[in-house]
């Protein structure tokens, strides 16, 4: 009797042991990865938390890229626009850019004018300069 109480206590322990252990080991590997460690290379749809939103990003040429913003009540035209520009950054490394807004833009006062409109994706042509 004592022996299967002793059983039991061993493993609850351990069982609790590689519990903790595969919680530390999924906490630090996901510390360890970095969404933008190299927005270059990440291309398709993707989620920003900082802004909430959801984007596309399309490499078109060496310097040149296509980032779309998905439509989304939640988040307003002034966040979309702040994103585009912070994505532009952070993918050409310095400033001296060229963003093309493409599509997408709204008016000052387009939520009264049609409440119910769809918003297209907000659409932009980034143009990275040339470091020599």
């Amino acid at each position: 009797m004592l022996e299967n109480y002793l059983l039991i206590q061993i493993s609850r322990k351990v069982c609790i042991q590689l519990v903790c252990f595969i919680w530390i080991y999924l906490t630090l590997t996901g510390c360890a990865i970095e969404p933008n460690a190299n927005p270059e290379l990440t291309e398709g749809s993707q989620w920003d938390f900082d802004h909430q939103l959801q984007y596309k990003q399309t490499r078109l040429s060496a310097n040149t890229y296509q980032l779309k913003v998905l439509p989304s009540n939640k988040v307003s035209f002034e966040q979309q626009s702040a994103f585009l520009l912070r994505r532009a950054y952070l993918i050409c490394g310095n400033y001296g850019y060229k963003l093309e807004l493409l599509k997408g833009i709204e008016s000052f006062d387009h939520q009264r004018a049609s409440p119910n409109l769809i918003l297209a994706n907000l659409t932009a042509k980034l143009d990275c300069p040339i470091i020599k």
